[in-house]
């Protein structure tokens, strides 16, 4: 199986670590200081599941060749980048390559369904708690499971079985589930709750949940999203629901990657985890006061930072 990994930041170069370590035909795709560092030193991963560092294949995602051979494109960049990508992804992609987008927030899926085809998409979520300390050093602090899925309805499962043949023989915690909007529906919970307040404060998440005022903001989200998804008839599992705003050991000093964007000065995926929310909340006549204050508040942030 031969797969590239567009995308080299915390996710992907934990997941394509992970795949190396195991010998499969992984490479890189990155650019700048990334680029540079994974030409000339190893990979490092940190993980509390044992560290590691080795050397890894990488070409310039500047000067990309056409390449058909690639069985899966992991990508894992920021929803943000989606449209500058999509020429790379069609310089690597094959009549039979599949794109497993492991982007935060909804609709990422559906634009590359558009542009490659709804039985070419591979949706995803990883459920991971992991920092990128610097080009080519990540570390992974809790968490680590993937929910993949065909994004066309309907469609055999075989290759994707393969795939996650593979994922688990690398130490990847794989699951594949019938209904992979729903997943993103759970995880943009997540997302939504955590990572704009803990952007726009400066908190990790443990810190977030134990004080009573941002604990008071985050239940407001929670209700929020629910209403949203209740009318856009999207049922959400009471058993997720229920844990969510739960303490959790394995996210209590995560950083999240909102907040980590906003310190490293990147722009914030602030469209397709807040804006995307504020839309479908219009369209339904649901109002989310809290979500809608925390995006404005967030933008300026932004602005303000250049």
């Amino acid at each position: 199986m031969k797969i590239a990994v567009l995308g080299a930041g915390a996710i992907g170069c934990f997941f394509g670590g992970l795949l190396e370590r195991k010998d499969m035909d992984v490479t890189f795709v990155a650019k700048g200081r990334t680029l540079e560092r994974l030409r000339q030193h190893d990979l490092i991963v940190k993980s509390i599941r044992g560290d590691f560092s080795l050397p890894v294949k990488v070409v310039d995602a500047e000067q990309l060749r056409a390449e058909e051979n690639y069985d899966f494109i992991l990508l894992a960049i920021k929803s943000t980048a989606l449209d500058d990508v999509i020429p790379k992804l069609r310089t690597l992609s094959g009549p039979k390559t599949e794109i497993v987008c492991l982007l935060n927030g909804i609709g990422n899926e559906e634009r590359l369904a558009e542009i490659f085809g709804d039985d070419r998409v591979v949706g995803g979520s990883a459920f991971i708690s992991i920092i990128r300390e610097a080009p080519g050093i990540v570390n992974h602090v809790g968490e680590g499971t993937l929910m993949i899925g065909e994004w066309k309805k309907g469609k055999s499962s075989k290759s994707l079985e393969h795939l996650v043949k593979v994922f688990h023989e690398s130490g990847i915690r794989t699951e594949i589930s019938a209904d992979i909007r729903q997943v993103k529906w759970e995880k943009l919970l997540w997302n939504i709750i955590y990572n704009p307040l803990t952007a726009l404060t400066g908190t990790r998440v443990g810190e977030a949940l134990d004080d009573p005022d941002l604990a008071y903001l985050l239940s407001q989200v929670k209700s929020e999203f629910l209403s949203t998804a209740d009318a856009a008839g999207v049922s959400i599992s009471t058993d997720y629901t229920s844990k969510v705003l739960l303490p959790n050991p394995e996210v209590q000093n995560h950083k999240t990657s909102m907040l980590q964007d906003l310190e490293s000065g990147r722009e914030m995926e602030l469209e397709a985890i807040l804006g995307f929310v504020i839309k479908t909340a219009d369209q339904y006549k649901v109002p989310v006061k809290t979500i809608e204050t925390i995006y404005h508040l967030l933008r300026f942030t932004e602005r303000k930072q250049g």
